[in-house]
């Protein structure tokens, strides 16, 4: 039987950047993939500013800028032209506005990442059940030699094999219909620097740009164009669909490579943690496409779990998991919240000059949330975010004149704490068992307040956990 730290189930980028993040600070690691080969299809694209924040942090964003485009915003687009617009740029952030990739590209990268700091991926191996065994837990595989380990983590997708044996349902609702994504060459290169939201009488449909001056286009939620759950159906009868939400050669594609169903589910699990197992990514959480918020989710689950099993590797018994499962739980209940547009969408078709201000905030609110930066509506204090515990400290803080660095990517703290302290002298902090030790202090830039970003009164300082999250505010 072989022996491991951590052994995580799924290979995908969720799977791939806790793998990253736990060897880097020195976790024996293993990731089983039931695939044998990375497929080729797109998936989810969207790199939202967080996520590109800690891809700076592995030292892969001039790969990723080099491999991916830039886009600024999400437009909302009714009878050709363009009604609303969520603006993805202005905010605090050194990387502004996002980036579209596809996933298999991005695996790629992550999976290099992970090997070059010691961790053990294993493809063609499929998991079939574990049990708790003293202090940590057994797990079986198909033709595969059991591997004994200290924490399990589930990140293996919608259908998670590990979800399913721990026997925690998913609790929300499926759309009756599927969805379809498709890859093509567009007949005109436009809205190259968006994702567009087409919305017409009939229904909507979704056109996002990718490298390669290729389109992926999704859905389409057409009345009249029925797409059960495995049906097949010929590009022309989709493009005809199309063809009626009334946008012209915008929507046409010159080629059509390839048509994939998918289905779209509302869902958060009922647990994300079980004893010493874990689950993280689409294994804990499903939402509609919207916003690119699956993938993202999916990585920010990573990034709060690693740190949380280094403290329980160094002080078994902690509530630590608790904490994760309580943190990441609601957070993707709200974005689940977020990416049913399906009223925000009849208020876009419906909006008149007295009601378009409204549905503009609406769009404004939904752009800061998409983004992940400002995580915590309870740190919205009107139009200021206020750095309470919980809050995302930015790398970067947007001035009237200046962009000022605040924690920038550099300051990584790799699984420890970090204190922002603005005084005379840092001060010793204790950070209790669920929070790893302070190994780095920096002075605390008042310089870089806005009015929008700021402290909360009264504060000469913030504790920082290794997910850029305040875990304490000091001398308020």
């Amino acid at each position: 039987m072989k022996n491991f730290d951590v052994v995580v189930v799924g290979g995908g980028p969720t799977g791939l950047v806790t793998a990253g993040l736990l060897a880097r600070a020195g976790v024996n690691v293993c990731v089983v993939e039931r695939r044998l080969h990375r497929g080729d299809r797109p998936k989810a694209v969207v790199l939202h500013a967080p996520t590109l924040e800690l891809l700076g942090s592995f030292g892969l964003l001039d790969d990723v800028r080099a491999r991916s485009i830039p886009l600024d915003r999400f437009s909302f687009r009714v009878s050709g032209a363009e009604a609303f617009s969520a603006e993805m740029t202005g905010m605090d952030t050194h990387l502004d506005g996002y980036r579209n990739m596809p996933q298999p590209i991005l695996e790629g990268l992550l999976e290099k990442y992970a090997l070059e700091y010691g961790a053990h991926i294993e493809r063609g191996v499929s998991y079939l059940s574990h049990e708790a065994t003293g202090a940590g837990v057994t797990v079986r595989f198909e033709g595969h030699e059991d591997i004994h380990c200290s924490y399990l983590i589930g990140s293996d997708g919608p259908r998670s094999a590990v979800r399913e044996s721990l026997g925690i349902p998913m609790t929300g609702r499926s759309l009756t219909s599927s969805y379809l994504l498709v890859e093509g060459v567009p007949e005109e290169l436009v809205g190259r620097r968006e994702v567009g939201v087409h919305v017409g009488a009939t229904g909507m449909v979704t056109m996002m740009p990718i490298p390669g001056d290729q389109v992926l286009v999704a859905g389409p939620a057409v009345s009249g164009l029925s797409l059960e759950r495995g049906a097949e159906m010929a590009w022309e009868q989709i493009a005809d669909a199309i063809e009626t939400l009334g946008f012209g050669s915008r929507l046409r594609l010159a080629e059509a490579v390839r048509t994939s169903h998918y289905s779209v589910d509302l869902r958060v699990a009922d647990r994300f943690v079980a004893g010493n197992v874990a689950l993280a990514g689409d294994a804990a959480h499903l939402n509609t496409p919207a916003g690119g918020q699956g993938l993202n989710l999916g990585i920010g689950d990573a990034v709060a779990l690693s740190w949380r099993v280094l403290v329980a590797l160094d002080n078994a018994g902690t509530e630590v998991l608790a904490e994760y499962e309580e943190e990441r739980r609601a957070f993707a209940a709200k974005v689940g919240r977020t990416t049913f547009l399906a009223p925000l969408i009849e208020r876009i078709r419906s909006a008149d000059d007295v009601t378009r201000t409204a549905v503009q905030d609406t769009v404004d609110e939904l752009a800061l949330c998409w983004s992940q930066l400002y995580p915590g509506d309870e740190n919205w204090d009107g139009a200021r975010y206020v750095l309470n515990a919980g809050a995302r400290v930015p790398s970067h803080i947007r001035t009237e004149e200046e962009l000022v660095p605040f924690l920038a990517p550099s300051d990584r703290i790799d699984g420890s704490a970090l204190l922002l302290f603005d005084g005379a002298d840092p001060r010793t902090v204790e950070t209790g068992p669920s929070l790893p030790p302070v190994r780095a202090v920096r002075r605390l830039s008042r310089r870089a307040m806005n009015g929008r970003v700021t402290l909360p009164e009264g504060a000469d300082g913030l504790l920082v956990r290794p997910d850029r999250r305040v875990a304490k505010v000091l001398g308020a």
